[in-house]
């Protein structure tokens, strides 16, 4: 005779797996690139100073991050770790066009820097107390910039 306690048990483990599905297949679809035609792609990452650190996952495989650090009067860096290609399932492959980068502080100076591979590092004077010390605010932004290349199906 069936026992019927581990009928109710089976239809939640499948409610379960449904849900996990589903939330899985939305988290792959959330990402901004799946509008369908979209031509480009933009990863941006941002931070206030005097030390800088952010990261932002795109998709399931794809983790982008920033980090540098302004030094009063003194050489200071910052790297960006990205990738010269990215893809997306159902939509289709993104190569990179550039990468951009944008220091700024609340005094009015900025310097920016143009990079054509997805990883980069810089070291760099920086020419006011940093913030720590009381000097301006300064804030750190990086984009990767992305244009649409095909569909998977062609690579």
């Amino acid at each position: 005779m069936p026992n019927y306690r581990e009928v109710p048990m089976m239809r939640l483990s499948v409610r379960k797996l449904a849900i996990v599905l589903f939330l899985v297949l939305c988290s792959v679809l959330a990402t901004p690139a799946m509008v369908y035609g979209a031509d480009t792609y933009d990863v941006v990452l941002s931070d206030s100073g005097p030390t800088f650190y952010a990261t932002k996952r795109v998709g399931l495989t794809y983790t982008f991050k920033m980090q540098g650090k302004v030094i009063s009067y003194s050489t200071s860096w910052y790297s960006g770790s990205g990738y010269s290609q990215i893809s997306f399932p159902f939509v289709g492959l993104y190569s990179l066009d550039y990468a951009y980068v944008r220091l700024s502080n609340s005094a009015g100076f900025y310097r920016s820097w143009t990079y054509h591979q997805g990883s980069f590092t810089c070291n760099f004077y920086y020419p006011y107390l940093s913030d720590a010390d009381g000097g301006p605010s300064s804030k750190l932004t990086m984009k990767w910039h992305y244009e649409f290349v095909g569909d998977l199906g062609s690579y």
